[in-house]
């Protein structure tokens, strides 16, 4: 191999376990010296009904790879599992939604694999802050795979690059707007006409795009015409009360009660 290429290799994989250089990170992923602590078995969490939330922050030291890497292992983990399974899917499905993808959760392999393991019960959704940042993360053509491999694809506004626009205004279209007009011959009583004309005209504009509503976002379904819908904020749901009461209790940013051993990672005190 030759030296450029290895030390490419080698700083990518430097930058990827950077993270390792803080204790606080290092606990979650060393084996405990003492016995009792639970060790997450990706294979045994798939056979399971539980729900895993993985929770990072990007930036430089962060434990992003580690959050990609688990990820991982539970996209595999459910695979190999969909494959011994009736049909070759996972019933029910196990659903994996990567809010904050492109900072926290960068799979390179996820464009190819997105429709892959959709067939085989494991639906991803994909959170971005923008087509552009996907671009950032998996190449042109990359996110373009990604994106046609969604069944459901959904834009909700704040997005400036008019290229990107104007490829999600053709999307949606055109329809037929009529005109009238009105002409007269001579002066006073004279001869008066009216006349109509159709003329095609985009739904949505890249500046209609651009300046799209909160509250507001365009749903591209596969096999339906695109939809101009209204979000619904949990904050107005039936659940709202019940999420307060999980953000208060375990948000890390407002908890005081964490304890955390070289043995074992943080658990609440009583």
């Amino acid at each position: 191999m030759p030296d450029k290429t290895r030390g490419g290799i080698y700083a990518g994989a430097q930058k990827m376990l950077m993270c390792l250089t803080e204790p606080a990170v290092t606990r979650w992923v060393t084996p405990p010296t003492r016995a009792g602590v639970l060790e997450f078995d990706p294979a045994a969490f798939v056979a399971s009904a539980d729900v895993l939330y993985l929770l990072s922050q990007g930036g430089p030291g962060s434990p992003a790879p580690l959050v990609a890497a688990l990820t991982d292992a539970v996209l595999r983990a459910g695979e190999l599992r969909a494959r011994a399974s009736a049909g070759r899917r996972l019933d029910p499905p196990l659903l994996n939604i990567l809010d904050e993808a492109a900072n926290i959760c960068r799979l390179r392999q996820l464009p190819a694999l997105y429709s892959y393991y959709g067939s085989h019960g494991l639906p991803i959704i994909t959170i971005l802050q923008s087509y552009p940042q996907g671009v950032d993360v998996w190449g042109r053509e990359g996110m373009r795979k990604l994106w046609s491999a969604a069944n459901v694809r959904t834009y909700g506004g704040g997005v400036a690059d008019p290229d990107w626009l104007e490829e999600l205004s053709k999307l949606i279209g055109e329809h037929d707007v009529t005109t009238r007009s009105t002409s007269s011959s001579g002066s006073g009583w004279g001869q008066r006409s009216v006349s109509h004309a159709t003329r095609r005209q985009r739904i949505l504009d890249v500046s209609d795009l651009h300046a799209l509503p909160r509250g507001r976002m365009v749903v591209y379904a596969s096999g339906a015409p695109p939809a101009l819908a209204r979000t619904a904020p949990w904050q107005d749901g039936p659940y709202a009360e019940a999420i307060r009461a999980s953000i208060a209790r375990w948000d890390p940013d407002s908890r005081t009660d964490w304890t955390l051993t070289p043995d074992a990672p943080p658990e609440p005190t009583p």
